[in-house]
């Protein structure tokens, strides 16, 4: 591994089977987890985070506001929408805080499935969640929607006859015009129960393009397939489900623990909202 050293757990070396990785190319997770401060990289996901940082200084910011939202809407779900069921996918290598802690901290019983096509963010989560068995991690990608909604863990943990809330944040960005992400989406919509949720953030240009240009160009360099989006195609996702106040907007004021100015929470260029799905009619 040209003198890289391996991934590590705090207290010692991951011990679940070994993910086969190239270890030349760069990955979105492992360049994230570097610009978070993470050791969980190697010099050509450092290469990418600096290029990130050189295209917006602003980067850093942009991804923890994106973490907080998702802790924000996930805790909104359970404490006011009585959520207890939760797909997080795309939701890269763990955190100090995911879905699963929020959501059991509050209910215990809550179930959490995180899906992820990096075989090393399974891998890690598989380790560290191995003993925990209302939460679960698998190996899948959100181009084949159908293969999540029919994996066998899913089908063990969630139960899509009752609510469940899935997150897309932000993996929706990392999907081309030509992965039909509309239809994928819809393909989620249509396979959950009434009172469902959907919890999406996404890449904006609407106020920012000259960074957010330059951040997707460095994007598309690990992943070819990234993508802004103007705010109508990302209301779009949503479909029919009604969004919940505020709407959709900057991620920092998105039900915010303390109000955040406008000029602000413009400058963190992703929008993100959470949206129901409505009761089916009456017979």
């Amino acid at each position: 591994m040209s003198g890289e050293t391996p991934l590590r757990r705090a207290d010692g070396p991951i011990r679940a089977p070994r993910p086969t990785v190239t270890w030349a190319a760069p990955s979105i997770a492992r360049v994230v987890d570097c610009l978070l401060g993470g050791k969980d990289n190697f010099r050509v996901d450092r290469e990418r985070a600096a290029a990130a940082l050189a295209a917006d200084p602003r980067i850093r910011q942009v991804i923890v506001e994106n973490r907080r939202f998702a802790r924000r809407a996930v805790q909104y779900l359970v404490r006011e929408c009585g959520v207890t069921q939760f797909v997080d996918i795309g939701f890269g290598l763990p955190a100090a805080e995911n879905a699963h802690h929020i959501a059991q901290r509050d209910d215990a019983g809550a179930r959490v499935l995180y899906v992820d096509n990096d075989p090393i963010v399974v891998a890690h989560g598989q380790a560290m969640l191995a003993e925990n068995d209302r939460v679960r991690v698998v190996g899948a990608d959100l181009r084949d929607p159908a293969g999540i909604l029919g994996h066998p863990e899913f089908t063990r943990l969630i139960d899509l006859d009752e609510p469940v809330a899935v997150l897309l944040t932000p993996v929706l960005q990392f999907l081309s015009d030509a992965d039909r992400p509309e239809e994928i989406v819809r393909t989620i919509r249509d396979a959950l129960a009434p009172g469902s949720h959907l919890v999406i953030s996404h890449a904006c240009p609407e106020t920012r393009p000259g960074q957010v240009g330059r951040v997707m160009d460095v994007y598309r360099s690990i992943v070819s397939s990234a993508t802004a989006r103007e705010r109508e195609r990302i209301t779009g996702f949503f479909g029919d489900f009604s969004l919940a106040e505020p709407g959709l907007t900057w991620l920092p004021s998105w039900r915010p623990d303390l109000a955040v100015p406008h000029r602000v929470a413009e400058r963190v260029w992703q929008l993100g909202g959470v949206a129901r799905k409505p009761d089916a009619p009456s017979a």
